[in-house]
């Protein structure tokens, strides 16, 4: 297969993945925008899971948050660096280890970068639904607000990496191997 056609076909695959299931997601304490960007990341290389995480921000801040939410590109930008980088080893194969790696490195990375770009930007008060309720709870408890948006963020980037690993794992084990590797 022509590698421009892997490319176009894993990418497209990963833009799908993230907007499906997001969609998918929206009822449940989780993103899932994210996981075509580190599928692609890991298939290919981190530049092609920026791209698809770049279209995925795009179509967020347009169609469904508003054009404010376009700087978590970042938290999509770190998961496709790490993704990309993280999980293979020297020698190019996917270890358990730097699975179990990049999984910590990504909830610590994307708590941050939510944290402090939803604290920037509305003083810590997400406009997702979910972690609103969470938020609240917190905050009612006499929780800080800053310290609940921490608090909240890492519960949900926990359950959402997690099920990000699962189903890029699966959608790894299932990919055919021309689109998994250049054989050319």
């Amino acid at each position: 297969m022509n590698n421009k056609w892997r490319y176009f076909i894993v990418m497209l695959l990963g833009v799908v993945m993230n907007e499906g299931l997001s969609n998918l997601a929206e009822n449940y304490p989780v993103w899932l925008d994210v996981t075509g960007t580190a599928m692609v990341a890991l298939v290919l290389e981190p530049a092609a899971g920026l791209i698809v995480g770049l279209i995925n921000n795009f179509y967020i801040a347009l169609f469904e948050y508003g054009q404010t939410t376009l700087i978590y590109y970042c938290v999509s930008a770190a998961v496709a660096v790490i993704a990309g980088n993280v999980v293979r080893n020297r020698e190019g194969k996917i270890t358990v280890k730097g699975v179990l790696f990049a999984i910590v490195l990504v909830i610590i990375v994307s708590t941050i970068l939510s944290s402090a770009l939803t604290i920037w930007q509305s003083g810590g008060i997400s406009n997702a639904a979910f972690e609103q309720v969470k938020f609240n709870s917190f905050v009612a408890k006499g929780m800080h607000p800053y310290m609940a948006c921490i608090l909240t963020t890492l519960i949900v980037k926990i359950y959402d990496t997690i099920a990000t690993a699962v189903i890029v794992g699966i959608v790894y084990i299932i990919l055919p191997k021309k689109l998994k590797y250049d054989l050319q």
